[in-house]
């Protein structure tokens, strides 16, 4: 990363480890749903002028209703109940144990040995926490804030299913689903109504709710789109590892939040358990290993293919082959490698590849059918770069193809073994609609057909 993104990566963990700051300032006038509503109310107002993402209404308030309005009602109402804002910074982070579960068991995402292995450490940090209730913590404040991490882990795997859209634009429009549920509840809970409550409260209350609503949402949500649509996710995530522990130096210094040892202890073993989830590190610190390549490896590029890319492309596919055992006869399997031009030249197609130095690592084309409809074809990853985003980053390049050349919808077909890029596909909005069985094949092989809009 440049220094300028360093910079803007560092800046955007700050300001969302302040937010836990200005959340307990912002609770001496307003309720939670008070404050829930007001953050997302402000969070909204952009939706005036940006378009709403590629995403179905019902998709936006089941995120909107997880990711935020149960994320923020949970965490809000611990830090009104006394919860330390320093320790539910770093509780609430525990929603990564969260997706990892429930990312196993709805989208058979299984988690790797260090996320196994930070999470049983995180859990254990959190052990270490419960043990010291009595001490400034409740049971009640402890539940709460793990129902946020819990809402916050489901938004997540709702999240992995959207197909790529642009990330300020999600957080706005979803930003207006949880004012609804937070004014409702406010209705039936608080004594002062919401409007009287704004008028009521302290100059820096709201001071504290703009910075919530504008800043710690709107601006850092899109400072952190920026980044990850710049490089991967394994470069960037690592920097969030920084929120907990400016929110507890930020309480301690402005509360006077102090943490006793068996708290310090928990709150570094949910850290160290994070560390080992996010960055694949082992508690003897050897990076996680997958394929020969570290996962903190940067990431290749996509980049558009030519006809000389064709050979290498084949031999990418027979490496995926071998894996998996099948024949391997190029002229047979892919005749339109073969004949490359007719396929994958403009104005009736396009390919695009990552490299590794000279070595073609990732492939996919993009082959027009009628004046509406093309077929993404070749979507193959050498199996040290699944499940990092590579092959998101190659489907993307296809759409993006698309709508440039004003394709309504794209289909493809996928051997029914080639289960982990089904999951792909089902992540970025593809629906299975048939299936058929390939006549003669040496392979044996049987295809799902997947489709999606454009």
């Amino acid at each position: 990363m440049s220094t300028l993104h360093v910079a803007l990566a560092l800046l955007v963990a700050v300001t969302w480890g302040l937010a836990f700051v200005a959340t307990r300032i912002a609770l001496d006038s307003l309720s939670a749903p008070q404050l829930t509503a007001l953050r997302f109310i402000l969070a909204a107002v952009p939706a005036a002028f940006l378009a709403r993402p590629a995403v179905s209404w019902s998709i936006l308030i089941a995120i909107g209703a997880t990711l935020f309005t149960g994320q923020f009602l949970f965490q809000f109402f611990a830090i009104s109940g006394g919860m330390p804002p320093g320790l539910a910074a770093t509780v609430v982070q525990t929603q990564a144990l969260f997706t990892i579960v429930l990312a196993a068991l709805t989208l058979g995402q299984w988690p790797t040995p260090p996320q196994i292995v930070g999470s049983l450490i995180a859990l254990g940090g959190l052990g270490v926490i419960a043990a010291t209730l009595g001490e400034g913590l409740t049971v009640m404040g402890l539940l709460l804030t793990l129902g946020s991490a819990v809402s916050w882990g489901i938004g997540n795997v709702l999240l992995k299913r959207l197909p790529a859209v642009e990330v300020l634009s999600l957080v706005v429009w979803t930003s207006l689903v949880p004012p609804v549920p937070a004014l409702a509840l406010s209705l039936w809970l608080d004594r002062v109504s919401f409007p009287a409550a704004l008028a009521r409260a302290s100059p820096a209350a709201i001071v504290a709710s703009l910075y919530l609503g504008v800043i710690a949402t709107v601006g850092a949500y899109a400072l952190w789109g920026v980044l990850l649509r710049r490089y991967p996710a394994a470069t960037v995530t690592p920097f969030a590892l920084l929120v907990p522990v400016v929110a507890a130096a930020a309480s301690s210094m402005v509360f006077g939040e102090r943490f006793g040892p068996g708290r310090l202890i928990g709150m570094a073993m949910i850290l160290l358990g994070l560390t080992v989830i996010v960055l694949g590190v082992t508690p003897r610190g050897v990076r996680h290993m997958s394929g020969g390549v570290e996962s903190l490896e940067p990431l290749p590029a996509v980049s558009s293919a030519t006809r000389a890319d064709a050979p290498g492309v084949i031999a990418l596919m027979g490496r995926v082959y071998a894996e998996y055992g099948f024949v391997y006869e190029p002229v047979r399997e892919v005749p339109d490698l073969f004949d490359f031009g007719r396929h994958y030249e403009a104005p009736g197609g396009a390919f695009f590849v990552v490299r590794r130095g000279a070595v073609v690592v990732g492939s996919a084309g993009v082959e027009r059918l009628d004046a509406t409809t093309a077929e993404l074809h070749r979507l193959y990853l050498d199996r040290d770069l699944r499940g990092r985003g590579v092959g998101q980053a190659l489907a993307t390049a296809v759409l993006d193809w698309c709508r440039s050349h004003a394709i309504a919808r794209v289909i493809l077909w996928s051997d029914t073994r080639f289960e982990h890029a089904h999951r792909l596909y089902l992540r970025m909005g593809f629906r299975p609609t048939g299936e058929r069985e390939l006549p003669g094949d040496v392979n044996h092989t049987r295809e799902y057909r997947f489709e999606r809009a454009v």
